[in-house]
């Protein structure tokens, strides 16, 4: 295969600006580094509000986003023979890759908590000024760096099945796995039905739970969150009242509220709403605030009126990308998990692609290089 010298990306060179196509010089493969050739990159709600500015981090600019990819490896530099799970890999093969930990900071090795890592590199979010240039998924080519964990993609499923373990399908693994379990029979309430939403409401399907209640809209996402398991859904759009909202789920709960409330929307206003709806004693799951400057006013006795845990959680580790690809493997005959790619963009397309995800428009629109 020829590999170019140049690799075409999509960039961010000011927050609130449309993206820019730029070329970058694709570097020399050191030692366990992979260069992969992107098969698919998914948008993420993420997405929107790096483009914005609004998340936390925010690295020097330019920045080649796009954290959620599919590259089929066209080279593998010296000693890199297998993935994470000690699966031989080899050119020709597709993978996916985790952010990178530094292995050496305190919560890397004594707490044990590497998504917590003071040093981390992340792709999609790390400056595309300096080598190895290519960081991102938005792009026809992706640098994997040598500490940089990789798991192979079993040749059965297709890119559009497993698309979402990349970002959402991981993260709501990991996520549930800091629940330590559900309890059979559990009642849960999901506030929001994107990509995160959707695989929690899976994991809650496969996990016991009696009730499912998914929240949200629009309508397309609703119909795929009855496919993958929902017991009951409510319409943010014909039921806007939150009040009124809370009175279904009382009665859809026996008059006690969810056991557990996973709120996977990314709005502010939902936090408030979940903790009014979850039972006493309950737990609620928090995935889907990205935000670290907005607020609202919490009065502080909830949580110790009603003996509430609250669990927060942000991304995953490759472990939980290996753990989503097997469950798909295992129940690809049970749910539609293509589905959850809703239109297929073309590189010069990522503005509309990531617009329309802005607007509700889409489940999971994909980037095609």
């Amino acid at each position: 295969m020829t590999i170019p010298t140049k690799s075409r990306a999509a960039v961010i060179a000011e927050y609130n600006k449309p993206y820019e196509i730029r070329e970058f010089s694709i570097p020399e493969i050191e030692p366990r580094a992979i260069l992969v050739k992107i098969e698919m990159a998914g948008v993420c709600g993420t997405d929107v509000h790096q483009l914005a500015g609004e998340l936390g981090l925010k690295p020097k600019l330019p920045v080649i986003p796009g954290h959620e990819a599919i590259g089929r490896i066209v080279k593998l530099g010296e000693g890199r023979t297998q993935d994470c799970a000690g699966t031989p890999i080899a050119v020709g093969d597709r993978i996916m890759w985790a952010h990178v930990s530094c292995g050496e900071c305190r919560p890397c090795k004594i707490d044990n908590q590497p998504n917590l890592c003071v040093n981390r590199f992340s792709y999609g979010m790390s400056h595309s000024g300096i080598y190895p240039y290519l960081t991102g998924g938005f792009a026809e080519y992706v640098y994997i760096i040598p500490k940089a964990d990789v798991v192979k993609v079993p040749n059965q499923l297709t890119n559009d099945e497993v698309i979402g373990v990349c970002c959402a399908f991981r993260t709501a693994v990991a996520s549930y796995e800091r629940l330590e379990g559900l309890g059979i029979a559990s009642t849960l309430v999901i506030q929001g039905c994107g990509p995160v939403g959707l695989y929690c409401t899976i994991l809650a399907a496969e996990g016991g739970a009696s009730k499912i209640i998914v929240i949200g809209a629009p309508t397309l996402r609703l119909e795929l969150a009855k496919k993958w398991g929902a017991t009951d859904v409510l319409d943010i759009e014909s039921m806007p009242d939150p009040a009124e909202r809370n009175k279904e789920i009382l009665k859809l709960t026996d008059g006690r509220g969810p056991d557990i409330v996973v709120e996977a929307s990314g709005f502010l206003a939902a936090f408030r709403e979940g903790l009014d709806m979850v039972r006493r004693g309950g737990r609620y799951l928090v995935v889907g605030q990205t935000s670290m400057e907005a607020k609202i006013p919490i009065a502080p006795g909830i949580f110790m009126q009603k003996h509430l845990q609250v669990i927060g959680n942000a991304s995953a580790t490759i472990d939980h990308y290996y753990k989503a690809l097997k469950l798909i493997q295992n129940r690809r005959n049970k749910y539609p998990f293509a589905d959850i790619v809703t239109n297929k963009y073309k590189l010069d397309q990522v503005n509309q692609a990531v617009e329309n995800m802005k607007k509700g428009q889409e489940i999971k629109p994909v980037i095609i290089p």
